[in-house]
């Protein structure tokens, strides 16, 4: 009876707060062609067509996961909006600006005015918390950017998050400090004189990522002349997940991604001269001069893997992965000439998420593949 009067009057509360925001911001209209103070740029890279969307006097609500509106000065939906839907439990699409929630639900937030101009770096959910999608989905839309106006005309970057400290790091190495940055987590509806978005920099397939993208990635956070350090010649990407499965209940476990066998794969590395490492402890900059140093690595499918970007020419990469994971690092390896060999795993326990699951690897894929590559 408590839970049901409760539930009755949370509905009746979020009925309320949605018609006074009505009241206050009118829901946006559908979008039309010749809108006030919106234009589009178009934007050719390696014969792929992007497009750099402006407006004047507009704002831009979301919910800070699925939903990204960009709202002319007279109230209407633009192109530039995102309205993603999860055809499975992890993977989304964008689909037609009409699905948009804000047209039904309207922007029920108060909104933040900002003077001046604001570039939107938005790319949906995963892209606050991903580090993978930060570099896929989020930094390359600067260089869409630059592409055609001047970045030191934007005042504000309108962002996902800065709660990551690899988020505060690039953004910093960009030329853009904490006081030019408005996280959407902090404010979900905002308002500026002028407010500029971009096409997505891989059409909303981060396993398809542009070489043009990873190229502008290289030229920004790359160091040049790189010291040679040789104990991360051979590294390996170590999650250390695997001490906190009870193996008297491993089904519990199944949303996540671990390798089971994680410390022996661990140890028959290190006796091969393998540098263990767990990226997340170094800063960005350090992860680079690892990376860019490597002549082999070994790693489980992970976001850790988006460090890729970084490596030389022939760097030799053997990547352990549930048989269902995308292949988003061997589009990377591809691009950059690197050796790339995969080991896929169909799940001792399999996950919901298609990229997740309880993996086995034997020992005996692990050193065929490193002879393959030409480790013996």
């Amino acid at each position: 009876m408590i839970k049901l009067t409760k539930s009755y009057f949370k509905k009746i509360y979020k009925i309320i707060i949605f018609y006074f925001f009505y009241l206050v911001y009118s829901k946006p209209k559908n979008y039309k062609k010749s809108l006030k103070g919106y234009k589009e740029i178009n934007v050719k890279i390696d014969k792929k067509n992007y497009k750099i969307f402006e407006l004047k006097k507009g704002r831009i609500y979301t919910n800070k996961n699925d939903i990204t509106a960009y709202i002319t000065r007279d109230n209407h939906l633009t192109k530039a909006s995102l309205q993603f839907k999860k055809f499975d439990h992890i993977n989304s699409l964008n689909q037609s600006i009409k699905k948009n929630e804000v047209l039904n639900l309207g922007t029920p937030k108060f909104k933040k005015k900002i003077c001046g101009s604001v570039l939107s770096l938005l790319s949906g959910g995963a892209a606050r918390d991903n580090f993978t999608h930060w570099f896929t989905d989020v930094l390359p839309r600067i260089f869409l950017y630059k592409k055609i106006f001047n970045i030191k005309k934007i005042d504000k970057l309108y962002i996902p998050s800065f709660k990551y400290r690899f988020q505060i790091e690039t953004l910093h190495h960009l030329g853009f400090d904490k006081d030019k940055l408005i996280s959407s987590e902090e404010h979900k509806h905002i308002e500026a004189n002028k407010i500029y978005a971009t096409s997505h920099p891989c059409f909303f397939y981060p396993e398809k990522v542009e070489k043009w993208s990873i190229d502008y990635l290289r030229s920004k956070f790359l160091i040049k002349n790189v010291k040679k350090i040789k104990k991360y010649e051979k590294i390996f990407i170590f999650r250390d997940q695997a001490r906190l499965l009870n193996k008297n209940n491993l089904k519990k476990y199944v949303s996540h991604r671990i390798l089971i066998n994680e410390i022996e794969i661990k140890d028959f590395l290190i006796s091969k001269g393998f540098h263990v490492i767990k990226p997340e402890e170094f800063s960005f900059k350090k992860q680079i001069l690892i990376f860019s140093n490597a002549k082999y690595i070994v790693s489980l499918f992970g976001a850790a893997m988006m460090m890729l970007a970084f490596c030389k020419k022939n760097t030799k990469v053997l990547e352990i992965k549930p048989k269902k994971s995308g292949s988003e690092f061997l589009n990377i390896s591809k691009k950059l000439k690197l050796q790339h060999k995969q080991i896929k795993i169909e799940p001792s326990y399999k996950s919901l998420i298609p990229q997740n699951g309880l993996i086995f690897c034997n020992l005996k894929l692990i050193k065929k593949n490193l002879n393959l590559l030409g480790l013996k």
